[in-house]
Order: structure tokens, then C-alpha cells, then sequence
């Protein structure tokens, strides 16, 4: 194994402190950025991006063109694609200057050097492994409680929005960058249906919030994983996908607790993206845009979409408010 990519505590300490996995975190980005020009100019470049923003009823949308996400949100997922490149994810192919933080030897936290938000990090496995979520949901409820002074932990399915779904990583951000942090509690209470509660752990179906999702608070990681895990199963036998259902997921830990947004997803892309005229919209919708957070990477579109286009878009995409009420009771 190659050890120059594992950054120590030693090296960090010179960038800030390392009290926490979130101060390590916040080190490793200043490291990076005085030591990968990539880094350096990318982070540089999105605070001064573009953004503007939609108001709804009792949300928003936040719009942000970066052209620097282009390459994630026109990547090829197809088998033929994947298996044509190497994996960028894998240690060995990973660019000289990017060192990482060794997590609970199976992970390795990086900076993503093609930022959306102000701090923003990829955590693949050591391992090549598939991206999968079933065995690994634990992992993700163990991240957002070690990173949880600064960040929030996003995961991306194979067939919804994962770049690299040969290789199975997360993704976590700055916590208050979305608009889903700031929203939830009042949509939960506004528009939640509560399905389950045993005053540890509460599940609602969430509906006319453009995105509907399942949202599970819990104060237990074992009881938020067995949750999910009978979640997951009737996902499963409503799905066709032979891996597994589409979905992204979000997890905040905070008052001492884990908040899980579910966001079931009816397709990865909508019909807009594969249009070859004036009508193409390349918008590739993930967990960010699940959270409100929508990437433009080309200027055209930033300009030219609407506040409709997005509605027709998100209901492209995510699951129905029937096809929701139908998991909830299967639930």
C-alpha cells in the first residue's frame, strides 16, 4: 500500500488543529490548497461563481453554474464506459498531489477537487469495491457522527448521480450550505405524514417538496440502520434496478441525534439532458440537488432555466407523492 497518500496529524497540525475528524478535515483542504494548485484555484473559483435562486411556497432552490463540475455531470455510467477508464478513486490512480486521512482502515477522507460547496469532501473506500449502500449504511451514520462539529455526509447511488459507481465512496459538505438544513424541520411539521415513532425514532413520508423523501430522526445508529434497512427492502420490491434502487441519501447528526433525508428517485436523468437542440438542459440531479443545491456546469443553462423547468424536471426524476404513500405502507 502506498503510504504517501496518509497525511499525519503531524503534517495537519501545521495547517490547524486536529481536535476532531472535522478540524482534520478543515486542515487537509488548507494543505491541499497550499499544495495542489487544482485545489487551490477550484475552491478559489467557486466563491466567485454565479448563484442565484427560485422561492416556492415554503422553500427555495438555490442555482449555481460551475463549470468545473462538467465532467461529473456529463460523466458516462454505462458499463462500457467504466470499464474503459481507470478508476479515479483507487489509491494508485490517485493524482501526486492529493494526500488523504486514513478513516477506521477501511476509508479515505480527500477534499473533492471540484468543489460545490465551501468545504467539500470525497470518502471512498480503500478497497475497489462497488457503490452500494445496504452493508455500508452504518459507515455513512458512523461518518456523520465523527464529522458532525462541521459537516453533514451525502451518498449517491450507482445509477443516481454516482460518478464512480465501480467504486463505493461518500461525499460530505460544510454544514448550512443547503437549503434543506434551514427547511426541514418546518416541511417536516408542514408536510410530513408520520409512518412510525417509538419517542427513539421517528419516520415520516414527506410530499410537496418537489423532492419527496422519507425522513428518518433517531437517537440510535442501530435502530436508524434497522429502519432504513426495512426502508431499503420495500424500495427494493417496488424497483426494477438490478443493484439496487435508485436513491440518494443526506445524514445531519445534530442535537444529538441522526437526521436521514431518503430521497427515491424515478430516474437519473431527466429527458432534457439528452436533448441535442436548444431544449437541452444539462442538469444531472444528485444528493446536492436533492438538497436544493442545483449545479449548472454550463453557463447557458444557468441563464436560460426556469423556475418551471425545475419543477418539470424534479418531477421528472423523484418518486411520485402515490408511489411514495405506497412505500410508506409497505412500511
Amino acid at each position: 500500500m502506498n503510504k504517501q497518500i496518509f497525511i499525519s496529524d503531524i503534517e495537519l497540525k501545521t495547517y490547524g488543529s486536529t481536535d476532531t475528524l472535522s478540524d482534520k478535515a478543515a486542515a487537509l483542504l488548507l494543505h491541499q490548497k497550499n499544495n495542489w494548485d487544482l485545489v487551490k484555484n477550484n475552491f478559489t473559483n467557486l466563491v466567485q461563481t454565479k448563484t442565484k435562486s427560485f422561492d416556492f411556497e415554503n422553500y427555495k432552490l438555490k442555482l449555481q453554474f460551475n463549470p468545473a463540475r462538467i465532467v461529473s455531470s456529463s460523466a458516462k455510467v454505462d458499463k462500457k464506459n467504466i470499464k474503459a477508464r481507470a478508476c479515479f478513486l483507487c489509491k494508485e490512480n490517485l493524482p501526486p498531489e492529493q494526500k488523504g486521512i486514513k478513516y477506521a482502515d477501511e476509508y479515505l477522507i480527500l477534499i473533492n477537487p471540484f468543489p460545490v460547496f465551501e468545504q467539500h469532501l470525497t470518502i471512498p473506500k480503500l478497497l475497489h469495491t462497488p457503490q452500494s449502500i445496504k452493508n455500508t449504511f452504518t459507515d455513512l451514520l458512523n461518518l456523520s457522527y465523527d464529522l458532525r462539529h462541521n459537516f453533514f455526509v451525502f451518498y449517491n447511488g450507482p445509477a443516481c448521480g454516482a460518478s464512480a459507481p465501480d467504486h463505493h465512496h461518500f461525499q460530505a459538505a460544510i454544514k448550512n450550505s443547503t437549503p434543506l438544513e434551514k427547511e426541514y424541520k418546518e416541511i417536516v411539521i408542514r408536510n410530513g405524514k408520520q409512518i412510525f415513532n417509538n419517542q427513539i425514532t421517528e419516520i415520516f413520508s414527506v410530499t410537496n417538496y418537489l423532492r419527496n423523501f422519507i425522513y428518518i430522526s433517531s437517537k440510535s445508529k442501530q435502530e436508524a440502520n434497522s429502519y432504513f434497512l426495512k426502508l431499503f427492502s420495500a424500495l427494493s420490491s417496488f424497483s426494477s434496478d438490478k443493484i439496487e434502487p435508485k436513491l440518494n441519501i443526506i445524514s445531519l447528526y445534530e442535537n444529538n441525534q441522526w437526521n436521514i433525508f431518503i430521497f427515491p428517485r424515478a430516474k437519473h436523468r431527466p429527458k432534457q439532458y439528452f436533448f441535442e437542440d436548444n431544449r437541452k438542459i444539462l442538469f444531472s440531479p444528485a444528493a446536492a440537488e436533492m438538497s436544493g443545491v442545483c449545479i449548472f456546469p454550463r453557463e447557458e443553462d444557468f441563464i436560460k432555466v426556469t423556475k418551471n423547468d425545475l419543477v418539470d424536471m424534479f418531477n421528472q426524476v423523484s418518486f411520485s407523492k402515490e408511489n411514495l404513500n405506497s412505500i410508506a405502507k409497505l412500511l
